[in-house]
C-alpha cells in the first residue's frame, strides 16, 4: 500500500499481520541548493540543486531494502517512509503532525547517513545522544538610513549588529554549559550602498546543545544581549526550526553492532555529534537507531563535490535488511 500526502512524501505499507507491530525505516529525500560539481554522468541536471548531503543514496538503500523483503516475502509489518525537507525544514515534524503514523503501532524506527570520512563498510554510532538538538537564530535589526557624511541624523544596522554579534560570542564563551554546546553565526548582511548608513541588517546562525536547558541558556544569553540595544533599534529575533535530539535506543544499539560483526564489517564507536537531524523526533516517539554509513568520499558532506562510493549502498541494504528480521 502506498500512501502520499499533500506536499511530497511517500509512505509504504507492508503489512502481513495486522494485529502485529511495524518497525519503521525512514529515507530523507531532499536536495541542497548548490550547483554540482562531481563531473559524475548522473549529475544533477538542475543548476543549484544537487544531492550534497546523500539523500539520493538513502533513498536508493531504502528501495533496495523494499525489494529484497518483497522478493524474500518476510512475514513481518513495515513502513518505508520517504521523507521530505530534512535540510533545516522539520519534514519529520511535518509527518508526525498529519496524524498518519498514529494509525499503527510502530515498535521501533531506523535511519542511517551517508558519511564520507568512513570507508565503505564501516559503520559508526553510539548509543543514547547522538545528534544534538539545534534551534536557528534570525536576528533582525531595523535602523535608519542617513548619508555617511550625517551620521548623526541615522541608526547605523550594521553596526549594531556587530556590537551585538561579538557580544553574544564573548558571552557565550564565558558561560558554563552542562553539554556539549555549539553557538555560531554564518551569515551577516546589511546597508544597500558604501556611502549609506544601512538602515537594516539580518544575522543567521545555529545554536545547538546536548541538553534542552542548555538550548535555552543560550536562547536567554540572546535575549539579554539584544534587550542592551533595543533602545537604539528596533531589534527582531526569530527562533525557528528547533531540532530535536536524536536518541539511540540501548538495546537497538547493542544489536545492531552485533549485526556489522557478523556481516565481518568494521564498527567504530562514535561520539555524540554536533549535527543536527530531524529523525529525533523520531527518535522522541519510538525506540529508534540512525547510524552512519562509510561512504569513502574525500569531499564530505554539503560539498559541491561530495560523490559517495556507490558500493555503500550495498552495505546499507544488508544492515537495514537484517535490522528488519531482528
Amino acid at each position: 500500500k502506498i500512501i502520499t500526502f499533500d506536499f511530497t512524501g511517500i509512505l509504504v505499507e507492508y503489512t502481513t499481520n495486522p494485529n502485529k507491530s511495524y518497525k519503521l525505516f525512514r529515507a530523507d529525500m531532499d536536495a541542497l541548493p548548490l550547483s554540482e560539481k562531481t563531473e559524475a554522468d548522473f549529475a544533477s541536471k538542475h543548476h543549484g540543486i544537487m544531492h550534497a548531503c546523500g539523500h539520493d543514496i538513502h533513498m536508493t538503500i531504502l528501495l533496495g531494502l523494499i525489494d529484497k523483503i518483497l522478493s524474500e516475502q518476510i512475514k513481518s509489518n513495515f513502513l518505508f517512509l520517504f521523507q521530505p525537507a530534512e535540510e533545516a525544514k522539520g519534514g519529520a515534524k511535518r509527518i508526525i503532525d498529519t496524524k498518519i503514523l498514529d494509525n499503527y503501532n510502530i515498535s521501533e524506527a531506523y535511519a542511517l547517513h551517508i558519511n564520507g570520512k568512513y570507508p565503505v563498510g564501516t559503520l559508526s554510532t553510539k548509543a543514547d545522544i547522538f545528534f544534538i538538538a539545534t534551534r536557528e537564530i534570525d536576528i533582525i535589526i531595523h535602523g535608519k538610513s542617513a548619508h555617511v557624511a550625517f551620521p548623526e541624523n541615522g541608526i547605523n544596522a550594521l553596526e549594531l549588529a556587530a556590537k551585538i554579534y561579538i557580544d553574544i560570542k564573548k558571552e557565550y564563551a564565558s558561560t558554563k554549559f552542562d553539554s556539549i554546546t555549539l553557538c555560531e553565526f554564518g551569515k551577516l548582511v546589511a546597508g544597500d550602498v558604501r556611502n549609506s548608513i544601512a538602515e537594516k541588517a539580518l544575522i543567521q546562525g545555529t545554536i545547538r546543545a546536548a541538553k534542552d536547558k542548555d538550548i535555552k541558556k543560550i536562547e536567554q544569553i540572546i535575549e539579554n544581549i539584544i534587550n542592551n540595544y533595543r533602545q537604539k533599534a528596533k531589534i527582531e529575533i526569530i527562533i525557528k526550526n528547533p531540532y530535536k535530539q536524536v536518541i539511540n535506543d540501548k538495546n537497538l544499539y547493542e544489536k545492531f553492532k552485533s549485526i556489522v560483526k557478523s556481516l565481518n564489517y568494521q564498527f567504530i564507536e562514535a561520539k555524540t555529534e554536533h549535527t543536527a537531524e530531524d529523525f529525533g523526533y523520531f527518535s522522541q516517539l519510538y525506540p529508534s537507531l540512525l547510524f552512519w554509513l562509510g561512504g569513502n568520499s574525500p569531499y564530505n558532506l554539503h560539498s559541491d563535490k561530495f560523490l559517495p562510493d556507490e558500493n555503500a549502498i550495498f552495505v546499507g541494504v544488508k544492515i537495514m535488511y537484517r535490522l528488519a528480521k531482528l
